[in-house]
């Protein structure tokens, strides 16, 4: 299929549906645009955490949005239907994407609003619990159920008629049927308890994986209680402009380092690393426009611009300690080189942890085990509970294929994989914006002191 792509109009204004700016004199966000700001939870409930969702066919961004370029639809569709952007490379994904694309995604990083929750939070109420529909295992357990079902089915059906009754059966199918009952049952002991080794190992990593981004996030925010704490201050206890501007520059430096590492291990920010989205940035004002071109002169792969941060922020606060706009001595030093080595090993686990998830041949004997024990399981009930096995068999589908189905999602914490989506997806973009907070908390607690503290 060819697609002629439309040359994009150039938009000289922020977008009017109302754009986080940072201020970098005030250190804070802001928004420019429409004066009518949306409620928190509701721009973010709009956006879905989806960093490609543009509305097609807009009058203001005549390229076909990356959802519908290959439908031709007005239709709004989820993106995982067409385009899974780990498998594009950046020229594609910068090529096809619209303007309105990049923002969606700049939207969910350009604010310290954190507007949403990692995980969908859970009630211990037992009624609650039972409402539960969207994000539960019942979503793909019970279509599964209707596949056994309809086999309990024939079974009730036909071999009733092999005989003279339910009661009634042919001796070879009543002894075929017993010896595949006895045969079932040790099946299930052993697929019992391998699957639930299995779904063990699976939040294991799981919550490894969430456990390295606060940890991630913690080191940051390491950076900016050192700093703040340490920074220089004039005789009314206030910081230094020269200060003021290391604390900005590094809090600037903290919010790219989240937001590209980020963009690399989620598919849903990946976006960010393109050409045109990182001069966005600079427009939005996410980062300055020296920043994005000692970015674009750098001879690295994308993989590693969060790297590239981490040695910015040394390089600053080196400065800082050398012109003394920080004072702390050596014990500063070494304690910001000790913490700035750690989120460096942390950050780097994560490909470690994600690149050797589980092993293929466990994955796969597991998914055969299970399959073929509940194939087998409306013969292996028949024998026992007759007629009764058509519930049974759906009860065993609903519970097993729920667990089986629990532990793969579990083993793509990120969102990367097109495997029922929404049942357990880790907020990404949570993080980015709690640390986008965290860049510039601290050095505003302690921006004034009391006057006799001074």
């Amino acid at each position: 299929m060819n697609i002629i792509y439309e040359e994009e109009e150039e938009e000289k204004s922020s977008r009017t549906t109302g754009t986080a700016l940072f201020d970098p004199e005030r250190g804070t966000y802001g928004s420019v645009g429409n004066d009518d700001e949306d409620e928190p939870e509701n721009f973010f409930h709009r956006a879905k955490e989806i960093s490609l969702i543009g509305k097609p066919n807009s009058s203001r961004h005549p390229r076909k949005s990356l959802l519908t370029s290959f439908l031709g639809t007005n239709q709004l569709v989820s993106r995982r239907s067409l385009v899974n952007p780990l498998q594009c490379s950046f020229e594609e994904l910068d090529e096809r994407a619209t303007l309105e694309d990049i923002d969606a995604s700049i939207d969910l990083i350009a604010t310290d609003v954190v507007g949403a929750n990692v995980i969908r939070p859970v009630k211990p109420n037992r009624t609650w619990l039972w409402r539960q529909w969207r994000g539960t295992v019942l979503v793909s357990g019970v279509w599964n159920a209707c596949i056994t079902v309809t086999i309990s089915v024939i079974l009730s059906i036909v071999l009733p008629r092999i005989g003279k009754g339910s009661t009634d059966l042919h001796p070879f199918v009543i002894e075929a049927l017993s010896a595949f009952n006895v045969l079932w049952k040790y099946m299930l002991t052993l697929s019992t308890f391998i699957l639930t080794f299995f779904l063990s190992q699976c939040y294991a990593l799981w919550r490894n994986v969430y456990n390295l981004c606060r940890s991630v996030q913690g080191r940051t925010n390491d950076f900016g209680l050192l700093c703040a704490t340490h920074a220089a201050r004039d005789a009314k206890g206030e910081y230094t402009p020269e200060a003021r501007r290391l604390l900005l520059d590094i809090a600037m430096a903290v919010r790219l380092y989240h937001a590209f590492a980020y963009a690399t291990k989620a598919r849903r920010f990946r976006i960010l690393h393109t050409p045109r989205a990182l001069m966005r940035m600079v427009e939005r004002g996410i980062m300055t426009k020296e920043m994005h071109d000692a970015i674009r002169k750098l001879d690295i792969s994308t993989a590693n611009r969060s790297y590239a941060m981490l040695e910015w922020i040394m390089i600053r606060w080196t400065k800082g300690l050398r012109d003394g706009t920080l004072q702390g001595g050596p014990g500063l030093e070494q304690t910001l080189l000790e913490k700035a080595c750690m989120l460096r090993s942390q950050y780097g686990t994560f490909g470690d942890v994600l690149d050797a998830r589980i092993p293929l041949a466990y994955a796969h004997i597991v998914q055969v085990m299970v399959d073929t024990l509940l194939l087998c399981s409306p013969f292996a009930l028949y024998s026992d509970m007759g007629c009764l096995c058509i519930f049974a068999s759906a009860v065993l589908t609903v519970f097993f294929v729920g667990l089986l189905d629990l532990s793969k999602v579990m083993l793509d914490p990120l969102d990367n994989e097109d495997y029922l989506d929404h049942m357990i997806e880790m907020n990404v973009g949570v993080f980015i914006r709690e640390s986008n907070g965290g860049s510039t908390r601290f050095w505003k607690g302690a921006e004034y002191l009391p006057q006799n503290w001074v």
